[in-house]
């Protein structure tokens, strides 16, 4: 049995009063560089020497770096791997998020966090284009917005709670004058920025302001590997030829390019095709959105896949990453952490594909397997939020529920206190199919789906899935 089924022995293990004060320490910042402790153990790990402090601990980090070390074979993964990650600023952002966390919730099936990874903004509704399936009605809306000092105090707010990274979606967020400039701060304030756009503004001039803002990658809708399929979704003639002229400007500035699609029973037949273009003009990633019937897409419930269309899906998702695609492939799909399990089987190669955090995928060892609780698929009011053009805070840009205001409340306080929140931390709450599933605590469901079917029961099962059809849910 792993290391990591035994949940109960970790907790009582941060509950210990040394433990707990060790956990405190390592949180607090060295005063002559700044740093937390368990940022200087980091630092040690990773072969960092340009960050020594002699002011800094010369025993708690080793004791730390013992610990990650004992973790890291645990799990079978190489030094070299985990000296990487923790490398990386973001990563180590997310990794003081989760001593935090272990700190404020314990541990626990799956993971609640202090902070969420991610934060999705709809910075605003305002759109060039009418797409049938936008889950946020957008287009040509005049309504009231953040001024340019609300939002930046916005930024201010997620960086100060620990947010690891943000996402400008909408709407088109370049129809605002002021996205290069509270990007920016986003940037400089220690977020992974990334902007979620429909491609048609990305031209050599806005592509220059972005790289200048200091966004870490754009996410470009692609519905359709022809112009046919893509405009049909669009609502308007030329999106597709313009957002693929986006698409290259973004390729040659040498930016992180992501080509998002969603999945209908209007282009499924074209998902081959359009990862086939992914990997064609190097856009680094490939995100398979779940359409869900919100926004205008309530106008179209006949155009989502069915539970069989789905599991097909992230069947041939999985196939076509485990042939090395050149393009990352990530999805919004829950399902496919339990379907990368399932595929496995006993006689499988050792490695899986797991979903990690709100939608990345990557290969582990079997042995970190048990991860897959943790991680804990859907991530609505658990790992991610999203924020719609008037600062409320919502669970996810699909279940637009308002759960606080960022003009009158914290967002910290929000995070951790709002009552739906809470209640999809426990999966004990759910109910109906998903509530009786033995793969709860790897997916969940997606709560969104959950509403959208269920009359506004976000906690009930989720209809996109095939083991709810099959009654193959118990454990």
């Amino acid at each position: 049995m792993s290391l990591l089924s035994h949940n109960r022995f970790w907790n009582a293990m941060i509950r210990f009063p040394t433990t707990r004060r060790m956990l405190k320490l390592s949180l607090k910042k060295c005063p002559a560089c700044g740093r937390t402790v368990l940022e200087a153990a980091l630092d040690r790990y990773a072969g960092n020497k340009d960050a020594k402090c002699d002011k800094c601990s010369k025993y708690t980090p080793r004791i730390i770096g013992f610990w990650i070390n004992f973790l890291r074979k645990a799990l079978g993964i190489k030094r070299k791997k985990v000296e990487k990650l923790l490398a990386d600023p973001y990563a180590r952002r997310a990794v003081l998020n989760i001593a935090r966390s272990f700190e404020y919730f314990g541990i626990q099936k799956p993971l609640s966090i202090y902070a969420p990874f991610l934060v999705v903004w709809d910075f605003t509704h305002k759109c060039n284009l009418k797409c049938k399936h936008c889950y946020s009605d957008s287009g040509g809306i005049r309504e009231e917005e953040l001024s340019t000092l609300d939002a930046l105090a916005v930024v201010d707010q997620l960086a100060d709670a620990g947010v690891t990274a943000l996402a400008f979606s909408g709407g088109e967020p370049l129809t605002r004058e002021d996205f290069f400039e509270v990007a920016r701060h986003a940037a400089d304030r220690g977020l992974y920025v990334s902007l979620a756009s429909n491609g048609t503004l990305l031209t050599k001039e806005n592509v220059q302001k972005i790289k200048e803002a200091k966004v870490n990658y754009v996410d470009i809708s692609i519905d359709g590997a022809t112009a046919k399929t893509h405009d049909e979704f669009r609502g308007v003639p030329g999106a597709f030829d313009k957002a693929m002229a986006g698409l290259r400007n973004c390729v040659e500035a040498d930016l992180c390019v992501c080509i998002a699609t969603t999945a209908t029973k209007k282009n499924l037949d074209e998902m081959p095709a359009i990862i086939d273009l992914a990997e064609e003009i190097g856009a680094e990633r490939f995100t398979n959105f779940n359409f869900i019937p919100t926004g205008r897409g309530k106008e179209h419930f006949d155009v989502d896949l069915s539970a069989e269309e789905r599991e097909n899906l992230m069947h041939y998702l999985l196939a076509r990453m485990s042939k090395g695609c050149k393009t990352t492939i990530l999805t919004t799909t829950p399902q496919l952490a339990r379907v990368g399990i399932q595929c496995q089987g006993e006689g499988g190669t050792g490695e899986v594909t797991m979903s990690m955090a709100h939608m990345q995928t990557v290969k582990v060892t079997k042995k970190a397997v048990p991860l897959a609780d943790f991680i804990g698929g859907c991530g609505a009011g658990r790992l991610y939020c999203s924020l719609s053009p008037q600062g409320d805070v919502h669970p996810c840009v699909f279940l637009p529920v308002n759960v606080g205001n960022l003009k009158t409340e914290k967002f910290q306080d929000i995070w951790l206190n709002a009552p739906l929140f809470n209640s999809f931390r426990d999966r004990a709450n759910l109910e109906g199919s998903c509530g009786g599933c033995k793969y709860k605590f790897i997916c969940g469901g997606c709560r969104a789906r959950s509403a959208a079917y269920h009359d506004g029961d976000m906690l009930n099962g989720d209809p996109g899935c095939i083991l709810g059809l099959k009654g193959a849910t118990s454990a």
